[in-house]
């Protein structure tokens, strides 16, 4: 039962909001902080971004898992130990000296930060009336906002006033907060009779999901399929994942039960939030690295252009609630935040070296708009169809697409970053030599003359950097036609039932 007092449910909410913003912020935070991992943990473009994607393969790992571990601990415990093990393994992050070290503990870091989010949904429901349950989702929605708002400026903050490892040690005074507020939530008890734990499922996901994004990964580092490593973890991918859905579909009680997916909304709808997780944390990634390693910006001043994209995204998802409210289609709401992101990043590909803070704030703010438009309207798409009982492990299976998504996006993107660089390096240093008489013009406009120095400078700095910006402008290329992808799957989605609006009109 909700509690009555409304200043339990207050503190409720705040220590729900702690500890979910805490989980979600980390995901941002670390963005502006990994070019200076880069120098301190001995690692390339392409390696450190192994710390974003090990703590998202342990999130997709865990949480099809969340379910069970409520039925087993229930839901404040779960939550406790949660807090604690985040805030522990965050301060081990902040205390790496190599590569290994770190993602080791991020991947540690996402096992425990894993059920946050989805327990703290549930105790907010469950803290609320029925009445207020929209009230309470909208609380909650603003609170996950509040990391792409806060975390690149906060890291940026840290990171130039202190060290990057303090965009992981600012998570200990917000988990002990957390941990402390939890003591009010209310504990659902364990369950009678829990469900048994398909172990055997659950590795075959983990060898797998696990196995496909260290493809993804080390890929380009090990020159593909002439390295025996991808060979082996391409055929681990292979069939890790071809046992996992074939014991999906034939136990009684499936890790995550993939026959929900004959619903023709949920397998779109959790495709196109995959797509949409590609786009999301792919562009996260991309943007510190160019704002710092080539226009030279401070983190913290990367963070602050790169702040109006969260603003975006949570005034587009007030709008977005207060439009399904009044009975809007959803499909034309996510069609209109595809627009946007989609303008938003065909502005990206038209960067160059010389952009001006504009050029980052308000392309950011039209994309952040659009990821607004798109994530709640496609929750309600893809669960429109589900029965009741259905939908808690459609959510499952959803928030395992959006997460494996990104992990996948974060791979994809620094793939082709590299891959791209490298061959826009080739192409223009061809051109680069004594006897091109445009680049002798140029020189000499420049007041310069072709000597073994000027040739030494237009190799190292000049050309590098210019390669650089074209295997980032490949890459945001890759994020536009992840948003133009969504369109056809969304026109393949049922028109949901008419919705009464909450003044009891018709929706249209």
């Amino acid at each position: 039962m909700p509690p009555e007092n409304s200043a339990s449910r207050a503190l409720i909410t705040a220590a729900v909001m702690l500890a979910v913003v805490m989980q979600v912020l980390d995901l941002t935070i670390v963005n502006v902080a990994l070019p200076h991992m880069m120098g301190s943990l001995h690692a390339n473009s392409d390696q450190i971004t192994w710390a974003l994607t090990s703590y998202m393969v342990a999130n997709v790992i865990i949480l099809p898992l969340t379910g069970l571990l409520v039925e087993r601990y229930g839901q404040r415990k779960l939550m406790l130990w949660s807090v604690v093990g985040f805030v522990i393994a965050s301060a081990l992050c902040g205390q790496s000296h190599s590569l290994a070290e770190i993602v080791l503990w991020r991947f540690i870091q996402g096992i425990f930060g894993a059920a946050l989010a989805p327990v703290g949904q549930t105790i907010m429901l469950g803290a609320y009336p029925p009445e207020k349950r929209g009230q309470a989702m909208a609380i909650l929605g603003i609170g996950i906002m509040l990391g792409p708002i806060l975390g690149p400026t906060l890291g940026g903050y840290l990171t130039d006033t202190l060290s990057w490892r303090w965009v992981f040690y600012v998570n200990i005074p917000f988990g002990i907060m957390a941990f402390l507020l939890m003591q009010m939530v209310p504990d659902s008890g364990k369950s009678a009779h829990p469900r048994p734990v398909d172990w055997l499922g659950f590795a075959l996901m983990a060898v797998g999901f696990g196995a496909l994004t260290a493809v993804l990964s080390l890929g380009d580092q090990e020159d593909w399929f002439s390295s025996r490593t991808i060979i082996i973890l391409t055929l681990l991918t292979f069939l890790g994942l071809f046992f996992f859905v074939w014991r999906s579909l034939t136990v009684a009680h499936p890790v995550v039960d993939l026959r929900l997916l004959r619903d023709r909304n949920l397998s779109i709808g959790s495709l196109g939030i995959g797509i949409f997780g590609l786009a999301l944390f792919g562009t996260m990634v991309i943007l510190p690295i160019m704002l710092e390693n080539l226009i030279r910006y401070e983190a913290f001043t990367a963070g602050l252009v790169m702040a109006p994209q969260g603003f975006g995204a949570m005034l587009a998802m007030m709008l977005a609630g207060r439009l399904l409210g009044r009975g809007i289609n959803p499909r034309n709401i996510v069609i209109a935040g595809i627009v946007f992101g989609a303008y938003g990043s065909w502005l990206t590909t038209q960067y160059n070296l010389d952009i001006s803070p504009g050029w980052v704030i308000w392309p950011g703010f039209i994309r952040g708009i659009g990821f607004g438009l798109i994530t709640i309207p496609l929750f309600t798409l893809a669960f429109s169809t589900l029965s009741k009982a259905q939908q808690a492990e459609g959510s499952g299976i959803f928030n395992l697409m959006r997460t494996l998504g990104g992990s996948i996006g974060i791979a994809v993107v620094s793939t082709v970053m590299t891959q791209e660089t490298q061959v826009g390096w080739s192409q223009m240093g061809g051109h680069i030599n004594a006897f091109n008489p445009n680049l002798q013009n140029y020189l000499y406009a420049a007041g310069l003359t072709p000597n073994a120095t000027t040739w030494q400078v237009m190799g190292n700095l000049l050309l590098n950097s210019q390669a650089s910006m074209r295997g980032i402008l490949d890459a945001f290329m890759l994020v536009l036609w992840g948003f133009l992808a969504m369109l056809p799957l969304i026109l393949l989605l049922k028109k949901p039932k008419a919705v009464v609006a909450p003044d009891g009109a018709p929706g249209r």
